[in-house]
Parts: C-alpha cells; sequence; structure tokens
C-alpha cells in the first residue's frame, strides 16, 4: 500500500508541474535569459525544418550565463503555444565547440522530480533546483528533446546558438544537427525553443536587465556583463531581453507575424520586472514607432504614435519600476540618418527627413530631463554636431550597430549601475 501512494504521488506530481522551487524565491537570480516570442518555425524554415518532420527532434542550445553560480534552475516557456507541450528530456552540459559538450560534466535535468514536463498553453515552469557549477561567461550546453513539436510556437530569437537534429540526442557527446539560424535582409536570428532562462541560486547578487529594440539585440548584454567582471564586480548577472523590430506603444508589425514581439508596454512586467533578482533596468526603444510607420513596406500596418504618447509610455514603464524599488536607466534615441531599411533587396524603404526626426530629438530632449534614475547619451557616438548620423565605423546600415559601435556604447554605460 505504501508503494502505492508513493507511486500516486510520484504521478502526481509529474501531471502537475509547478513555478516555484523548493528554494528561497529570493536567492535566485538571472544569469542569462531571452524574451520570448510567437514565430512559427514550420512557416520560416519552410522544407529545411520538414526534411527533420515535427516529431522526435533534439534541440541544443549553447547559451552564455553572465553571473556564476553552483546552483542553477532553468525556465522554459509557452507563451504562444497553441496547445500543451511535453519536453520529454532536458540535459546540462559544459561546452566544448557547437554541438559538442563535456559528456563527463552532463546531468539530467528534472521537474517535480521527473524526467518530462508538460506546459500548458500560455504557461511558464521552472525546472528543479540542480546542484550545478556555471561560470559567468563560459557557454553551457542545454539539450532537449521533444517527441512532438507541430505545435511549437514559443522562441527566444536572440541569445544562444541552437542545432537542431532528429530522434533523442540529448545524451550523446555530439549530436548531428543544423543550425536553426533564420537569415534575411531583415537580420539574422538566433532561434531559441521554450528555453527562456538560467538563473543561479545567489543571495549575495542582484541582476540588470538590457530591454529595447535591435539596437541592443547584439553583444552589448555580454560585453557590458564582461566590463563588470573586469572592474571586480562579480554579483551582477546582465540579462538579454532586446527583441529586434520591438516597438514601445505597439505590437511589432512584419512579414514575420510577431516575431517583432508585443509591445514594450505589454511585455515590460514580464521581461524586466518579473525577472528574479532585477534591481536595475537599461532601456532603449522608441525607435521603431518613429521608423516603422514612414516605411514604404509598413504603410497601414505599422501605426503611428505622437512624442506625447511615447512620453506617456516611458512615464509608465518607469512608474511600474519605482512601484517595486527597480531603478530605471533610459538610452537616448540614436540617430539614424543614412538608414534606409532595403528590407529583401527591394529598394529603399524609407528615406530620412528632418521632419521625422524631429520626434526622436524632442524624445531625447525629454529623456535628459526625465523622471527616471538617470540616462546613457549617445549622441557623442554621432560624427555630426547636429547629431543626426552616427560614425560609420560604428553601424552596419546607418542604424545597428557592428561591434565596435557596440563597445562605444558599452563604454557609455558606467559599472556604478
Amino acid at each position: 500500500m505504501k508503494k502505492l501512494i508513493a507511486c500516486l504521488v510520484s504521478i502526481a506530481l509529474c501531471l502537475f508541474p509547478y513555478m516555484t522551487s523548493s528554494y528561497a524565491q529570493e536567492n535566485w537570480v538571472g544569469s542569462w535569459s531571452t524574451s520570448p516570442v510567437e514565430f512559427s518555425v514550420q512557416k520560416f524554415f519552410g522544407n529545411r525544418f520538414k526534411d527533420f518532420g515535427l516529431h522526435h527532434l533534439t534541440f541544443r542550445t549553447v547559451i552564455k550565463p553572465t553571473l556564476t553560480g553552483e546552483t542553477v534552475r532553468l525556465t522554459f516557456s509557452n507563451t504562444y503555444g497553441t496547445g500543451p507541450m511535453t519536453i520529454d528530456a532536458v540535459t546540462i552540459a559544459k561546452t566544448i565547440s557547437k554541438q559538442r559538450i563535456k559528456l563527463p560534466t552532463k546531468k539530467t535535468v528534472t521537474f517535480n522530480g521527473c524526467k518530462k514536463v508538460t506546459l500548458e498553453k500560455g504557461e511558464t515552469v521552472y525546472s528543479d533546483p540542480l546542484e550545478y557549477h556555471v561560470d559567468a561567461l563560459e557557454p553551457v550546453t542545454v539539450s532537449m528533446y521533444m517527441k512532438k513539436t507541430d505545435q511549437l510556437k514559443t522562441f527566444g530569437l536572440i541569445g544562444g546558438k541552437t542545432y537542431i537534429s532528429s530522434g533523442n540526442q540529448v545524451n550523446l557527446p555530439a549530436t548531428t544537427g543544423v543550425p536553426m539560424i533564420l537569415n534575411g535582409s531583415f537580420g539574422e536570428y538566433d532561434v531559441i525553443p521554450l528555453l527562456t532562462g538560467l538563473d543561479v541560486n545567489r543571495p549575495d547578487a542582484h541582476s540588470t536587465v538590457i530591454i529595447g529594440d535591435s539596437t541592443l539585440a547584439n553583444d552589448i548584454p555580454t560585453l557590458f556583463s564582461t566590463k563588470l567582471h573586469l572592474a571586480g564586480i562579480h554579483n551582477v548577472g546582465v540579462l538579454q531581453q532586446a527583441i529586434k523590430g520591438n516597438r514601445l506603444c505597439d505590437n511589432g508589425a512584419s512579414r514575420l507575424g510577431m516575431a517583432y514581439g508585443e509591445s514594450m508596454l505589454k511585455r515590460f512586467e514580464r521581461d524586466a520586472l518579473n525577472q528574479p533578482g532585477v534591481k536595475t533596468v537599461i532601456i532603449k526603444v522608441g525607435c521603431n514607432d518613429i521608423i516603422h510607420p514612414n516605411c514604404k513596406s509598413m504603410m497601414g500596418i505599422a501605426p503611428k504614435v505622437t512624442t506625447e504618447q511615447m512620453i506617456d509610455a516611458y512615464k509608465t514603464l518607469i512608474s511600474k519600476a519605482h512601484e517595486r524599488n527597480i531603478q530605471v536607466y533610459l538610452v537616448t534615441r540614436s540617430a539614424w540618418k543614412g538608414y534606409t531599411r532595403n528590407i529583401l533587396n527591394k529598394g529603399d524603404d524609407i528615406e530620412w527627413t528632418p521632419e521625422i526626426d524631429q520626434m526622436r530629438k524632442d524624445i531625447n530632449a525629454w529623456i535628459k530631463t526625465n523622471p527616471a534614475d538617470g540616462y546613457i547619451d549617445l549622441d557623442d557616438l554621432c560624427q555630426d554636431e547636429d547629431h543626426i548620423q552616427l560614425r560609420s565605423e560604428y553601424v552596419t546600415d546607418g542604424v545597428h550597430f557592428t561591434l565596435e559601435g557596440q563597445k562605444a556604447v558599452v563604454e557609455k554605460l558606467p559599472v556604478t549601475l
């Protein structure tokens, strides 16, 4: 009878995963993250994805924690799923290169003691705490096996390299898959299914969230984490929560559907304020609210907003953060003259004009007198006295930062944040 009861309890725990762990909630601090968006791999990868089929797939994702820890937990999200999603097996291991792991370091990730977990539609779950050492800025590999992926719609599109392969390969030293990278004139996306976070149990640490659009959807969070560690600051996790194409006031509109994410107003609480251990949020968003409604390809798709609406939205974000005693720093909207958004090589999608750019200037003037805890001014990254065009060595297309441009932005971020 005792065995039967124990068995029933075990089955019940597996059927009903919980979101909190037995560890004190305040001890969890974000070490790595990505923002979930609604995205259809089948639609945008086409035949390359269909070659693998929709069943019995392994996803091996390489991520880079920014905070050292001895105990970790993983976060998985089915926020945009059209139905329940079952993850049949998960492992974590130290990375050798790409799809290859250090086999002796591999450990199985569990959920309420079970090796599999079902995420209901819209649900987010945490794994069980796992005694596992991760080093800041040293890559680890999370391997996930799913028997069925028909309704897989929730992905991160920045912050990790994922390889897809057929069959259950989570325990193999190397998988035999192909990289899940979406390339196009709209940019490059690193496709990360379901996995949205890695936290460490660190009561002495806290996290800083860097949240915004494509001008932050790059290596800036990792570069800032490196800067902190070189300055002797080892108790701050830096979390990547940027989404390419993201807007402040309205959901992103594009041929990729919701790949540009929900508006900052809608996602701010989930992606910034609810991150474990967050004390500071750095925000740079709003360029697309100005640029996209003036693009030929987005006429009638991307709603226009006013300067007053944007300022009210920033005030809302600041107020929500301050209600939780979280500091907010705004980054000025960077210059964009020279940017044409040559979408799909069909010609210039937008032309810079002083009239369009005046909105950005007005918002920047407000940012410099705003009720936030401070601001980061990017004007001196420009090549002209009027601050309307970034230096050519800092951008790839007039607006998106090269590695040198990203380093220049990080130089503006003080470690005293």
